[in-house]
């Protein structure tokens, strides 16, 4: 009977210890333990019923604990609430309804409570055998009244009851507490288990690995939870798999190999419905095998007393091993689409660069021997075909790719063209110059096969000889360039407009000046940038004499004018001039973007991405579109935000700082780092453990877990999240 009930608390323990934030899914509701100090008692003697509050709870308003006795044979004694954590001044009722069934009832409400209710015991509950008990008996403890009236309890405005919701042990599952007299005994009934057994999955492994292979048990019977002993009888063959499953003293678990059949044989503590055993193996040579279950034995302890182990069903008796495959190993610079690298014999496996902008040279070994003959696909893929051994690809050589260039000058200003070389080289600048005459406007662009149609203007940097050199950008040197140099006659004076803010002058601007009359322009100004706007004439014919100062006016809202000067006077008639504007800007918001690693997860990286700078007023730092936290531990006007990426895959500052913006916002979230991670309002235990299953990788994303929450788990401002952030939260209640 000890054992009957320690298997009943089993399962009520199982469920009453899941986490309460569980409390939100449809069906679950908080837990009640129900336990007794004793299963077998004399006539005469006490024996005493506790219930406890499994976990902390908030908003809890009401509890109701109905235990229902046989009165036939226990009399209730009384209730005990000295150490509660919720009742201090209960309504008791102790009422027999109908026949042998009675009840005692504790209630108390607590309508306006906010608190938390912290986990422990609610109160303890005693009955006295009968003394005129003179036979064995089996005394049943309900934790409802047969629906006359159940236990319940209410959180956040929701009832609990024990009616299904899991208020305690469930409707009708009883606490058996057995009467002897002196000199009797009580037969135990068999326990029905209900036990079926599934071997796991097939599996595709090469020769020479370990193959595990899971035996699980389960249960139709509902409150099944576990088994102490089995009995198992496998077969596998012995020239394709090696068995290092061996004997376990420590398991008391025993392994008899007859040349391929296996007898497993194990007893001792209840053990948890699952996993019951994983079958060991190594595969020993390139064939497909089976691992059959024949025949399966499992029972509990108490069952032991009086009855032999029952055969359990067997609902999937097979696991079949196939080890004809091969591996295939790629270098860093080569991926394959594949969902695994494990290729069957006679089969094929396809391959091609992480970057198709480079060639490479390569060799491939099968076994021991060069394999040739590779075939050649689309989009630079690669295919080895009739696999019979391992492969190894080893890249030997990575080099560049180099495009074409072609140019379209028009006829009168092709001798002013400097061309650059024939082939531009992948990710590195391509530049070319231009000698400009007196009274020609040059437009420069470009275009390539992907952006047909469309072309890219180039900004100019003029050169202290008076020439302008044009650069494609290498970011942009990714397929072939096509360069486009038009004019056109002008009595004016050219205009230059250079510096890292001349991508934001207007595209209507004009590109020459007239003389003696002013030069307007408007540049397209960022709200988070800060602009200086100089400027100066260039001399054409004579490069090496002095540039002429010019002044620069500003008109506001981005529009400017360079005032007009005496052209005669000024800049002498017989020189030919460029008028050079220069337009430099800084950001008066984003001063700052890092990237660093913030915690290393099971296969992927969470990355800090933090920005220093004062927004304007209603506005906020942005990353990917979603509003930054402030967070005061890492420095004045700072902001933070997490991205995850693959195990391997990096973030650059550069790409960080390209997605940074800066947009309208009602509210900016403030983080002062503290201990309270989990935001329940209140310190405690959890706020480690959540910490501790962070780092540990529990979660790897932010479905579960927030930013929020991540941000504030760097308790120590280190900008890492490990071990030491959690014993920060634990020392903290010393």
């Amino acid at each position: 009977m000890k054992r009957i009930l320690a298997l009943f608390l089993a399962v009520v323990l199982a469920v009453g210890l899941l986490p309460s934030a569980a409390f939100a899914a449809e069906g679950d509701s908080p837990m009640v333990i129900t336990t007794v100090d004793k299963t077998t008692v004399k006539p005469g003697e006490t024996v005493t019923v506790t219930y406890t509050l499994a976990h902390d709870l908030d908003a809890m308003t009401q509890l109701t604990i109905i235990l229902r006795f046989d009165v036939s044979l226990f009399q209730f004694v009384g209730t005990n609430i000295d150490n509660s954590v919720w009742f201090d001044n209960p309504s008791v009722n102790n009422t027999s309804v109908s026949g042998n069934n009675g009840y005692v009832r504790l209630r108390q409400f607590k309508n306006s409570n906010t608190d938390t209710i912290a986990a422990g015991t609610l109160c303890t509950m005693t009955f006295k055998a009968l003394e005129e008990i003179s036979t064995a008996q089996s005394a049943l403890f309900y934790n409802n009244n047969k629906g006359l009236l159940k236990s319940s309890i209410k959180v956040n405005g929701t009832s609990y009851a024990v009616d299904g919701t899991g208020f305690a042990s469930g409707v009708d599952d009883p606490i058996s507490v057995n009467i002897i007299p002196a000199g009797s005994s009580i037969t135990v009934p068999k326990t029905e288990t209900g036990y079926s057994v599934s071997m796991g999955a097939d599996q595709q492994v090469v020769s020479g690995q370990q193959v595990r292979i899971p035996v699980t048990v389960a249960s139709s019977e509902k409150y099944i939870t576990g088994f102490n002993a089995y009995d198992m009888t496998f077969t596998y063959d012995p020239a394709a798999l090696t068995l290092n499953t061996k004997t376990g003293d420590a398991a008391n678990l025993t392994v008899e190999d007859n040349n391929g059949t296996v007898r497993v044989r194990r007893y001792g503590a209840t053990q948890a419905l699952g996993e019951a055993l994983a079958l060991d193996f190594t595969a020993k040579a390139t064939a497909t095998s089976t691992v059959t279950l024949t025949n399966a034995k499992f029972d509990l302890d108490a069952n032991s007393i009086n009855f032999d182990a029952p055969d359990a069903a067997i609902s999937d008796a097979d696991t079949v091993v196939n080890a004809n495959n091969f591996t295939v190993t790629l270098p860093d610079e080569f991926t394959s689409d594949a969902e695994t690298r494990l290729v069957p014999g006679g089969g094929s496996f396809t391959f091609k660069p992480v970057d198709s902008h480079y060639t490479y040279t390569f060799t491939v070994k099968m076994g021991d021997t060069a394999k040739e003959g590779l075939t050649f696909g689309a989009d630079d893929t690669y295919t080895i075909e009739n696999i019979s051994g391992n492969v190894v690809v080893t890249c030997t050589n990575k080099a560049p790719k180099q495009y074409d260039v072609t140019y379209n000058i028009n006829t009168d200003v092709e001798q002013d063209v400097t061309r650059g070389p024939e082939k531009a080289t992948y990710l590195k600048d391509y530049s070319f110059t231009v000698t400009p005459r007196a009274g020609i406007t040059y437009d420069v662009s470009y275009s390539t096969p992907s952006t047909a149609g469309t072309t890219k203007i180039l900004i100019p940097t003029v050169n202290d000889n008076g020439t302008i050199t044009y650069t494609i950008p290498a970011n942009r040197v990714v397929e072939d360039l096509r360069i486009y140099v038009r004019s056109s006659a002008t009595e004016g004076i050219p205009v230059v407009i250079t510096g890292n803010g001349a991508e934001d002058a207007a595209s209507g601007n004009a590109s020459s000046m007239g003389k003696n009359m002013p030069y307007y322009f408007t540049l397209n100004q960022r709200e988070s940038c800060d602009y200086t706007v100089t400027a100066y004439y260039q001399p054409l014919n004579t490069p090496t004499a002095s540039k002429r100062p010019a002044t620069v006016r500003s008109l506001g809202n981005g529009k400017y004018v360079v005032e007009a000067v005496d052209y005669n006077v000024y800049l002498r008639s017989a020189d030919h001039w460029n008028l050079v504007v220069n337009v430099e800007k800084v950001s008066h918001s984003a001063e700052e973007v890092t990237v660093s690693k913030y915690l290393e997860l099971n296969d992927k990286t969470m990355m800090l991405i933090t920005v220093k700078g004062t927004p304007e007023g209603g506005k906020a730092f942005t990353y990917n579109g979603n509003t930054m936290y402030k967070v005061n531990a890492y420095g004045t006007d700072q902001y933070a935000w997490l991205v995850i990426v693959d195990k391997g895959q990096t973030l650059t500052q550069e790409e960080a700082a390209a997605k940074v913006a800066i947009s309208a916002a009602d509210n900016v979230v403030t983080i002062t780092l503290g201990f309270d991670v989990n935001m329940t309002g209140k310190v405690d235990v959890n706020d480690a453990q959540l910490v501790y299953d962070m780092y540990n990788g529990t979660y790897s994303d932010f479905t579960k877990v927030s930013v929020e929450k991540f941000l504030r788990a760097d308790v120590n401002a280190t900008k890492v999240v490990d071990h030491t952030d959690a014993v920060a939260i634990v020392n903290q209640f010393k």
